[in-house]
């Protein structure tokens, strides 16, 4: 499922960007009998917590929005701030990052917060009055809450680190699938005096093609997904994108060209970022790639 955690990530970061249209919407209200009814914003409280510093900023109504500054900083503007950090990050950051979901996380909490707290920034009623919570309180939780419910799904859907791959490669005989080309046989005993002519082998680690040894001429090109037009099919393998990638043998240089074409991403070494996409690769004789997950593992000769 690593292809829906982007798309997870940046719906959780909208969610929690529409934070900042709460700022100009009623948090607190003030009802009283022949009289129209009272609003403040979290603007208006944050204004006049900076009256002291820039005296324009004073409100006519300071008896109500008289708050102490460290209040306002803690459960308005802070929350605020990470909502605008979390909100970018998720978009900007990978789909494996999870700085993002922590902050969406932490959002939430401050502003559960706020709605518990609020009664505290109401002095006390007049006769014929009162105080009640404006929509911002609701609507910041509903935020919030729904940027969470994607950042836990952004995370569920995120692949784990692949686990680096033993040094220890598995020597067989024979092929174990059928799906192989035939030009890409597996080098049996009798193949075994060859082996020093060939510069390039694609290992089987796990998986589909566990155990497979399959040699590389130089310039020659292996590409895998699982469309029957590829060299390796992976059929079944929903983790696998129908041309997931391909891999080429450079003697020259010595290395393998490899290039990503998914939209789960392939792994080198066991690492928890993916390859760069739609771009070659230079890799060394000696690296592991886990193709989309895991679950089907190769080691370059």
């Amino acid at each position: 499922m690593s292809r829906f955690a982007k798309k997870f990530r940046v719906l959780s970061s909208l969610c929690v960007l529409l934070n900042l249209i709460a700022l100009f919407l009623p948090i607190t209200k003030r009802i009283q009998e022949n009289y129209a009814d009272l609003t403040w914003n979290q603007l208006d409280y944050i204004q006049n917590a900076l009256a002291d510093y820039i005296p324009s900023f004073q409100k006519e109504t300071a008896d109500v929005l008289s708050v102490p500054v460290e209040w306002i900083l803690f459960f308005m503007i802070l929350p605020l701030v990470l909502s605008l950090i979390a909100g970018i990050w998720g978009f900007i950051g990978s789909y494996v990052q999870k700085f993002s979901s922590i902050l969406v996380f932490l959002v939430l909490g401050i502003y559960i917060g706020l709605a518990v707290n609020i009664s505290s920034l109401w002095p006390e009623a007049a006769v014929g009055q009162e105080y009640c919570r404006g929509p911002a309180c609701m609507l910041t939780l509903i935020f919030s809450g729904c940027g969470a419910v994607l950042a836990v799904a952004a995370l569920a859907s995120t692949p784990g680190k692949v686990k680096k791959a033993a040094v220890n490669i598995p020597q067989v005989e024979e092929i174990k699938q059928e799906q192989v080309e035939i030009k890409y046989n597996i080098m049996t005993e009798t193949q075994e005096t060859k082996q020093s002519q060939i510069h390039g082998v694609l290992v089987g680690q796990r998986g589909v093609y566990a155990g497979a040894e399959i040699p590389m001429a130089d310039g020659e090109c292996i590409r895998m997904g699982r469309q029957s037009d590829n060299h390796l099919i992976f059929a079944g393998e929903e983790q696998i994108s129908r041309h997931h990638c391909q891999l080429k043998w450079d003697a020259g240089r010595q290395k393998y060209l490899f290039r990503d074409y998914s939209s789960n991403g392939s792994f080198a070494n066991g690492s928890e970022e993916c390859l760069p996409q739609n771009l070659d690769v230079e890799l060394e004789p000696g690296t592991t790639i886990a193709i989309g997950d895991e679950k089907n593992v190769f080691y370059l000769k």
